[in-house]
């Protein structure tokens, strides 16, 4: 009988403590207040957002949009840091148009993997641009000139950008055509079909080029064509400090994917790694 006795009160003792540990985990990880991002929900398009920016800096309100208090956009994660081809933003697309979230933070891979959809709340925020390309983030001012920035800290980011769900939904890229080079398309994922590099040596050498300038960590453009020719003003850029930085461009012929981009007149292709270069085939004669 104490033997059934004893097995009761261990049962109940397990019981209580197990009850009064789940309470005490509880309490700590419910301290601070949280949201739910998967109830949150757009109001905003995207090409919406876009439309409400008048061509210099702006800090998006209550009253940027008539009978709308907060200002709400979602959209799927097109870009990906890890090859160093981009830095401190991140680029999102929904069904209307994409645009670049400046985010003052490195290896967002981490976070915002490709395919990752986000919900971005944009009261507060403000909409500028870099060279012609609409981007959203905070300010900061240099040389006495105020300009489009990085939203500092991770308590500021988790403010603004929230992770909407965990299943990855890759977008798949528009199939560009010369036409389609507009600011529509600005921030989209896309792919050129049957492409190759222009120029592959330094004039008057053999010497092969690079992506970019790993040595001096500069930036380089190159110019891309399809067959026959079309694009006239298409840039593959790459950045000085990408991973592939060093490694010569192909010589063939084939797709690219990448992020079109824009600076002061150049339409720009920005690749997150080589696997969105395919050049397979034979390079043609322009």
């Amino acid at each position: 009988m104490k033997k059934i006795i004893y097995i009761i009160s261990g049962v109940v003792l397990c019981t209580l403590i197990f009850n009064f540990s789940s309470c005490i985990d509880k309490s700590f990880t419910d301290i601070e207040p949280r949201i739910d991002s998967t109830l949150i929900n757009a109001n905003t398009t995207i090409a919406e957002l876009k439309s409400a920016y008048p061509g210099e800096l702006i800090k998006l309100t209550d009253t940027t949009f008539y009978k709308r208090d907060s200002i709400i956009i979602e959209g799927i994660v097109i870009s990906d840091d890890q090859a160093g081809n981009f830095y401190k933003s991140i680029i999102i697309q929904d069904a209307t148009g994409g645009i670049e979230v400046k985010l003052d933070k490195t290896t967002l891979y981490n976070d915002y993997k490709r395919g990752q959809r986000v919900i971005v709340i944009c009261n507060d925020l403000y909409l500028g641009d870099y060279g012609g390309l609409t981007q959203i983030g905070s300010t900061f001012t240099e040389n006495g000139y105020r300009q489009i920035g990085g939203i500092e800290g991770d308590v500021m980011i988790n403010k603004h950008v929230y992770r909407k769900g965990k299943v990855l939904v890759p977008v798949t890229p528009l199939t560009l055509l010369p036409n389609m080079l507009t600011t529509n398309n600005f921030s989209k994922l896309v792919r050129v079909n049957n492409v190759q590099f222009t120029t592959l040596s330094l004039p008057g050498t053999s010497n092969r080029l690079t992506f970019a300038d790993k040595a001096g960590g500069e930036s380089i453009d190159h110019y891309i064509n399809t067959c026959p020719s079309s694009f006239t003003s298409l840039v593959v850029r790459s950045s000085g400090y990408a991973k592939f930085a060093n490694d010569t461009i192909p010589s063939r012929n084939g797709s690219i994917i990448g992020i079109l981009s824009y600076y002061n007149g150049t339409y720009q292709l920005i690749v997150r790694d080589l696997k969105d270069i395919n050049f397979i085939n034979a390079r043609c004669n322009n």
